[in-house]
């Protein structure tokens, strides 16, 4: 048994917060008295094996991003919330959303050749299930 606020997964023996749905090293639903609000959400490890259809929602602080050069603050470029894929190419995902269409960038951080001070970094993805 864990400490209190922990509890350990009967599957791994891994140790979890109490609050999880979910063990964090096995995926093991644990038993609970309430179900959980909303749709469940996965961090994405390869975006290459998404597929048309899949929903995932782009995390707010992650895409490519322009940097003031008067503050040094970062201005993203991309919207976060819930997205639609439609296809995909070697360096990132074709979507829809509320907002419309949008491309999510996957590819490697690498600075613009064309505009000073704009970076192209990778999206952080959750997949919504």
């Amino acid at each position: 048994m864990g400490k209190r606020g922990q509890k350990e997964c009967p599957e791994c023996q891994e140790i979890n917060g109490v609050r999880s749905y979910n063990c964090k090293g096995c995926d093991y639903e644990f038993p609970m008295k309430k179900r959980r609000k909303g749709k469940r959400r996965i961090p994405v490890e390869n975006w290459r094996a998404l597929k048309a259809g899949d929903k995932v929602r782009v995390v707010g602080g992650s895409g490519s991003y322009y940097v003031d050069p008067n503050n040094k603050e970062k201005i993203y470029m991309s919207e976060r919330g819930t997205y639609t894929i439609f296809g995909k190419d070697d360096q990132g995902l074709k979507t829809y959303g509320d907002g419309g269409y949008a491309y999510l960038y996957m590819g490697k951080k690498k600075k613009s050749i064309m505009v000073d001070n704009l970076y192209r970094s990778p999206h952080k993805l959750l997949l919504i299930k």
